[in-house]
C-alpha cells in the first residue's frame, strides 16, 4: 500500500503539518502592564521629620532647636552612627549642641537627610565676581562642608554639581581651594581642568592672587594639569594651541580670547 502512495515520491514521504499555538487567556503578563509610580520615601520620612512624630533627639543649633530620630540620622551619616552607637552617648542625653553649623545649614542637612533631596533656598547661584570670600558663604558651600565633615557623601555629591555650574574664570581658584578642603574630588578635577585650559585669564584673576597665597599644593596640581593638556595638544597634531601659548595673549587652548565673567 505504502509503495504505491502517491505520497511516495523516490523513496520518501514528505509530511506538511500546519502547528497552532493557543495562549491561555488568564496569561495576561505580556498584554497589559501596570505603571509603578516613583519612590514615595522621601516624602514619607519628611513628614516624620516635619511632625516630629516618635522623635527621640534634639539638636541646639545657636538657639535653635530641631527634632530628629537617632535611628534615622544613623543610617545616614557614619558620624551621626558613630555618636549614638559607638560612643556610649548617655539614653537620657536628648539634646545634643552643635557649635559648627548655622541652623539654616543644619536644617537643609536634615531635609537631605529624611528626603534625599536639596532644599529649594539653597544658594544655587555663586557670583564669580565676587570676593573669593563670598564663595563660601553661599548655602551650597556651606552644606559641602557639613557633607564633608559629617560623612555624606551623596550630599557632598549633589553640592559638588551644583558648584560645577558656577565655575568661571573669576570663581575658579576660590571653587578649586574650597573642593581641596573639603575632599570634593570630582569638583576638583573640573576646576584644573579648567584652569588649565583658560591659564592666561585664570592667572588674571583675584582669586588666583588667594590661591597663590594660601593654597600652595594646588599650584604643582594644576602645572601637573597644564602638563597633561599639553600633551593632549601634541596628540592631537596641533589643532588646538598650546596651554602656555595663552600667558601671550589670554586665549584658551582653542584659540578663542577668554572674557572674564562679570
Amino acid at each position: 500500500m505504502l509503495e504505491s502512495s502517491d505520497y511516495l515520491k523516490d523513496d520518501c514521504l514528505k509530511i506538511n503539518c500546519t502547528v497552532g499555538v493557543v495562549v491561555s487567556a488568564t496569561n495576561c503578563s505580556q498584554l497589559n502592564s501596570i505603571q509603578v509610580p516613583e519612590s514615595d520615601i522621601g516624602a514619607h520620612f519628611g513628614m516624620l521629620l516635619d511632625n516630629m512624630e516618635g522623635s527621640d533627639v534634639i539638636f541646639n543649633v545657636a538657639g535653635e532647636k530641631f527634632h530628629a530620630h537617632k535611628l534615622v540620622l544613623s543610617a545616614r551619616s557614619p558620624f551621626f552612627r558613630s555618636k549614638f552607637f559607638d560612643d556610649g552617648v548617655e539614653e537620657d542625653e536628648q539634646e545634643i549642641v552643635i557649635s559648627d553649623l548655622e541652623p539654616v545649614v543644619f536644617k537643609a542637612m536634615l531635609h537631605f537627610i529624611y528626603r534625599d533631596t536639596l532644599t529649594e533656598d539653597v544658594d544655587m547661584a555663586t557670583s564669580s565676581s565676587s570676593p573669593v570670600c563670598s564663595v563660601s558663604e553661599t548655602l551650597t558651600t556651606k552644606l559641602l562642608a557639613a557633607a564633608d565633615r559629617y560623612g555624606m557623601d551623596r550630599l557632598r555629591l549633589m553640592c559638588e554639581s551644583h558648584l560645577c555650574k558656577d565655575i568661571s574664570v573669576n570663581s575658579v581658584s576660590s571653587i578649586l581651594a574650597l573642593a581641596d578642603g573639603h575632599h570634593a574630588t570630582e569638583l576638583k578635577a573640573v576646576c584644573l581642568k579648567f584652569a588649565a585650559e583658560n591659564l592666561a585669564a585664570v592667572m588674571r584673576s583675584d582669586g588666583f592672587t588667594y590661591l597663590k597665597e594660601n593654597c600652595p599644593s594646588l599650584q604643582s596640581e594644576l602645572l601637573k594639569t597644564v602638563a597633561g593638556c599639553e600633551e593632549d595638544c601634541s596628540s592631537e597634531g596641533g589643532k588646538s594651541r598650546s596651554v602656555w601659548a595663552q600667558l601671550s595673549d589670554g586665549c584658551d587652548t582653542n584659540g578663542r580670547r577668554v572674557r572674564q565673567r562679570t
